[in-house]
C-alpha cells in the first residue's frame, strides 16, 4: 500500500483501539501511530519514512557530535549531568537504539526486516525508553502496516532472519483495495477527532 495510506489507517486503528483522553495523550498518540505507520518503508528510498529519517539522523548526530566536542573542549559537565540523571540517559539510549535499528532496515531489502516482527519487538523496546505511553499506539500502527502489505503480492518477510515469505495475493499496492483503505482510514480519523472534540466540550 501507499505511505499515505499507511498514514491514514495506523492512525485511525491506533485512536479507535486505544481512545485517548487527554490532550498529551491525543498528540502522543497521532504522533506515535505516524511514526509505527511509516517507519517500515525506511527501506523504499523514495518514502516519507526513509526522507524523515536521514533528517531526523543527521540532526541527532550533528547534535551529539557538538556536545562531545563543547564537553572535550570546555569541561562543562554535560557526561556527569546526564549520569545523573537517568531519564535523560534512558531517552538518549532509546533514541540512539532507534536510529541504529532503522539505519539498518534501511539498507535491508525492501518488505524484509522492518517488515518484521523482530523489528517491531526491537523498535517497541527503543520506543519504550524514549516514551512509555507511545508503545501501545506505535506497536499497532506498525503491525498495521504489515497487515495492509501481507495483502499484496509482493511477500513480507514476516520472520525475518527467515528467508521465507507471507502473502495473501489478494490486491496490487496501488489498485482499488488501497484507495478504498485510504478513504476509510481518513474518514475514521475524522470521526475519531469529531467525537474527541464533541465529548471534551459537552
Amino acid at each position: 500500500m501507499l505511505g499515505k495510506t499507511h498514514l491514514a489507517v495506523g492512525i485511525a486503528v491506533g485512536l479507535a483501539v486505544l481512545q485517548p483522553v487527554t490532550i498529551s495523550q491525543l498528540v502522543i498518540g497521532i504522533t506515535a501511530s505516524a511514526v509505527g505507520a511509516l517507519i517500515s518503508d525506511i527501506d523504499v528510498d523514495t518514502s516519507i519514512a526513509s526522507k524523515s529519517a536521514s533528517k531526523v539522523a543527521g540532526v541527532y548526530v550533528t547534535v551529539v557530535f557538538i556536545a562531545v566536542v563543547v564537553e572535550f573542549l570546555f569541561h562543562i559537565g554535560i557526561v556527569s549531568l546526564i549520569q545523573k540523571n537517568s531519564m535523560w540517559m534512558r531517552v538518549a539510549t532509546g533514541i540512539a537504539l532507534f536510529i541504529s535499528v532503522c539505519a539498518f532496515g534501511r539498507i535491508q531489502p525492501h518488505r524484509s526486516f522492518m517488515h518484521s516482527l523482530s523489528a517491531l519487538l526491537i523498535l517497541s523496546g527503543a520506543a519504550a525508553l524514549i516514551c512509555q505511553a507511545a508503545v501501545p499506539y506505535f506497536a499497532l500502527a506498525f503491525l498495521s502496516h504489515i497487515a495492509m502489505d501481507l495483502l499484496n503480492y509482493k511477500k513480507v518477510r514476516l520472520f525475518y532472519p527467515s528467508q521465507k515469505g507471507v502473502s495473501f495475493k489478494l490486491c496490487h499496492a496501488k489498485g482499488f483495495v488501497n484507495s478504498a483503505l485510504f478513504i476509510i482510514g481518513t474518514a475514521a480519523v475524522i470521526i475519531e477527532m469529531a467525537l474527541y472534540i464533541y465529548y471534551k466540550i459537552f
